[in-house]
């Protein structure tokens, strides 16, 4: 009974170690973030949670751009509380916050990676009046709006870049000459996020930040190139002697082909269309300084679809400045040199035929649960760089992966946004999956216990038969051998006279002796079988 209670308890305490283990694996740790986009409007705030399930540990949160959105803790220690950050708009535009499990374990010690992110818009603050940067064409025909205003809208395409002044001007509030002006100097550096090719109110228009603020000025009025800084008090007479840095051009055209926008010397990017039959282009290009030599390249040999001409002016002192016309050969007008994605492919996800360059926001719904999206991203300039989160452990409902573009000078980026949908169908589909493993491998591992304990016990119950009989044998051999030699031997060497009649006698005390010890090995096992409180089963007679 003893032994068998033992049994018991041992088989008792392996299934629940095994289904601890199991329970423990299950209950892997994570984290999650309370939102996954955000909108807001220049200096305006939000918060969001980080939130951890059975783990705890340090998280750094950062911004892609830090002049758009700003966090209010860069580093944090989480537990089973969470912890809420606090999101400030700082301009317009877009950013991305990203929370990584820096110095993170679960409660089974094993170590949490991996990151997740939230996309942030800003916009532009609204002010009152026709001076806002953001009204609407249908409001800029109030009372007050000159005849020469339109309603039309221009039409901006995002970019990063430094710019500076080429003269003294003015930054409007909007893109009209009629809203409110910022007056600034000429080489002030600016901030370009938006380009276009249209013309509104008379001009090409620019979005720039200065100062914090969204602005708007025309297109001829920038150049990309950094001023020389130079000691403009410089007295004329000691430059007498030096060579000329002039590197401007006074005059560029292309013979029978419009440029936009319209040549300025200090406006180094231009943009043209021509034909799908058109092979080769003249480029007329005259410098303003005779000392100065200008060389053409890419004009020749156009290809469909983009092609870069450049146009190099080199300054007597050897100096450069180079002029870029973009000319688009074949269907389309819309030029774009911008950075973006050529590629991106999702493994074991038919995106391919639905991805487009242009296209930076995207809508996936999950079939059945994968851990991870195994995601392929090239970008259009080689040597942009191209970070990748959210793709992985994903939770029911909407989730946001995030590819961020940067240049390779750190001027530009673009953002391209999935929003993977996880269907709860699908989520109760991989949990019973898992439940289901979870039970299999528990089932296999008892069943293993038990097959052990079974051979143990079996190969212990006959040892300790074997061992008891040999004993018993050993002496009723023992036994046989004396009382043949002290009585029944001793009467075959005394008389010979009746052989039959003592080979009889000899059998008779023989079976004797057998039968007391079969029934002494009866009495031993069946005092066995009472004492583990079992039936007793029935036992044959032993004999040699």
């Amino acid at each position: 009974m003893k032994k068998t209670k033992q049994i018991i308890g041992l088989i008792a305490i392996l299934s629940f170690i095994i289904l601890l283990s199991n329970t423990s694996l299950a209950a892997k740790g994570s984290f999650s973030l309370s939102k996954s986009s955000v909108t807001l409007t220049e200096g305006s705030s939000t918060t969001f949670k980080i939130n951890v399930s059975n783990s705890e540990g340090k998280f750094t949160i950062s911004s892609s751009d830090s002049s758009v959105v700003t966090v209010s803790n860069t580093s944090e220690w989480i537990d089973s509380n969470g912890k809420t950050i606090t999101l400030t708009a700082k301009k317009k535009g877009k950013a991305t916050i990203t929370v990584t499990a820096a110095e993170v374990a679960d409660t089974n010690e094993n170590e949490i990676t991996g990151s997740k992110s939230i996309a942030v818009t800003v916009n532009e603050k609204t002010a009152g009046g026709s001076n806002s940067g953001s009204s609407s064409g249908s409001s800029s025909s109030g009372s007050g709006s000159s005849g020469s205003n339109t309603t039309k809208t221009p039409t901006f395409k995002s970019t990063n870049q430094k710019v500076y002044t080429t003269g003294d001007c003015n930054l409007r509030s909007s893109w009209s000459t009629s809203s409110s002006a910022t007056p600034i100097s000429k080489d002030t550096e600016l901030t370009l996020t938006g380009t276009s090719t249209e013309t509104v109110n008379g001009y090409t228009w620019y979005r720039v930040t200065y100062q914090g603020s969204t602005k708007y000025v025309a297109s001829s009025l920038i150049t990309y190139n950094k001023p020389d800084n130079k000691d403009k008090n410089d007295d004329k007479d000691d430059n007498k002697n030096e060579k000329s840095s002039n590197k401007n051009l006074s005059s560029l055209e292309i013979d029978g082909i419009a440029m936009n926008p319209t040549f300025d010397k200090d406006t180094t990017q231009y943009t043209a269309h021509v034909d799908g039959d058109v092979d080769e282009l003249k480029i007329n290009a005259k410098a303003e300084d005779k000392k100065a030599k200008v060389a053409v390249e890419g004009n020749k040999g156009l290809k469909e679809g983009d092609n870069i001409i450049k146009v190099k002016v080199t300054a007597e002192d050897e100096t450069t400045r180079t002029y870029f016309i973009t000319v688009t050969k074949g269907e389309g007008t819309e030029i774009d040199t911008g950075l973006k994605l050529s590629e991106l492919i999702i493994e074991r996800v038919d995106f391919e035929s639905t991805f487009k360059p242009d296209v930076y926001s995207y809508d996936l719904d999950l079939t059945s649960y994968v851990e991870k999206l195994d995601i392929t991203a090239t970008p259009s300039q080689a040597d942009a760089t191209v970070e990748i989160s959210g793709n992985e452990d994903f939770k029911e409902g909407e989730n946001v992966i995030i590819i961020l573009l940067t240049s390779a000078d750190g001027n530009e980026t673009a953002t391209y946004q999935i929003k993977v949908n996880v269907p709860a169908e699908v989520m109760e589909k991989a949990a019973e999956e898992e439940n289901i493993s979870l039970y299999i491998l528990i089932g296999i591992a008892v069943a293993i216990v038990l097959i052990a304990i079974i051979v143990v016990v079996r190969r212990h119950r006959a040892n300790r038969e074997d061992d008891y009989e040999e004993e018993f044998l050993e002496d009723d051999d023992i036994k046989i051998r004396s009382d043949k030699q002290d009585g029944i031997g001793g009467r075959r060497f005394a008389s010979y006279e009746n052989e039959e009649q003592l080979e009889e006698e000899e059998e008779q005390e023989e079976r004797k002796i057998r039968g007391s010890r079969n029934a002494t090995l009866d009495e031993f096992f069946n005092a066995q079988d009472d004492e583990e409180d079992g039936p007793r089963r029935p036992r044959g007679r032993h004999s040699r």
